[in-house]
């Protein structure tokens, strides 16, 4: 009977630890949509911090020729603040993403980044059953070197180069909500994202996002408040062919930043 009884309860607690969290429902299917994928395309942003222009500058790529990788959709980016956004908070990044072309999913997420204080590099690895992720961070005065792995139990998960993909993948009609789950670095987080259809921004068609974002206790699988974003973000996406960002507006705790589309390029 003891030994029946501690079997019992094994199984009892295994059910719960494994059960989906209540978010789970709201979660978008991982199909991809039926708007066709990005061709190989260049995109480079001004970005504007608290109304200051030239604030920093961003460049994507999307499937560049020379970053090919068997079977895999290459996307790169790399940013670097400038003038009196650079002296306050000095940033520079190179991402590096593969997904799958077919299902969107991702499988590496890669990112080197430096501030006035370290440089951290992340290697994000996602697979059917899990994400996980390695750190690397050195200290710049002391060059002082610290590692951090975590691994998180959930799928399907995305990275941001992969979740957008799969957002603009989608019918995005107005009143259309998606919903799903992302690690771009070690944390994970729920993105919702309502589409408000199609109007006219900067001149030209596009298509109106709002985006918020809830961390996930990995452990708990409970729903957090991300507090550096102090508002839903708002994204503009080209309503054509292409599906580029044209803007993307959010209150963060250091004050607004915009990212706005000055050029576009087919490669």
């Amino acid at each position: 009977m003891k030994h029946w009884l501690v079997t019992f309860a094994a199984t009892v607690s295994c059910a719960f630890a494994q059960a989906a969290p209540e978010w789970a429902k709201d979660l978008t299917p991982a199909t991809p949509g039926s708007f066709p994928l990005l061709t190989p395309t260049s995109l480079d942003f001004q970005i504007t911090w608290k109304g200051m222009l030239n604030s920093g500058k961003l460049k994507m790529d999307f499937a560049p020729p020379d970053a090919k990788k068997p079977g895999m959709y290459v996307v790169r980016s790399s940013a670097t603040s400038m003038g009196a956004a650079a002296a306050l908070f000095p940033y520079q990044h190179a991402f590096w993403a593969e997904v799958n072309p077919k299902s969107l999913q991702p499988a590496l997420f890669q990112a080197t980044e430096t501030d006035k204080a370290e440089t951290s590099t992340t290697t994000v690895q996602f697979s059917d059953k899990q994400v996980t992720s390695h750190e690397v961070k050195k200290q710049l005065k002391t060059g002082i070197v610290s590692t951090k792995d975590r691994t998180f139990t959930f799928t399907p998960a995305y990275d941001i180069f992969s979740a957008m993909l799969q957002v603009r993948s989608q019918k995005l009609d107005a009143g259309d909500k998606i919903c799903i789950v992302i690690q771009p670095f070690d944390q994970p987080y729920l993105l919702r994202v309502q589409s408000f259809g199609s109007e006219q921004h900067n001149g030209q068609k596009a298509i109106r996002l709002s985006l918020s974002m809830s961390k996930i206790h990995r452990r708990k699988m409970t729903l957090e408040p991300y507090k550096k974003l102090t508002g839903p973000a708002t994204l503009w996406l080209s309503d054509d062919a292409d599906r580029v960002p044209i803007e993307f507006r959010a209150s963060v705790f250091i004050g607004e930043v915009r990212a706005t589309l000055i050029n576009r390029q087919k490669l």
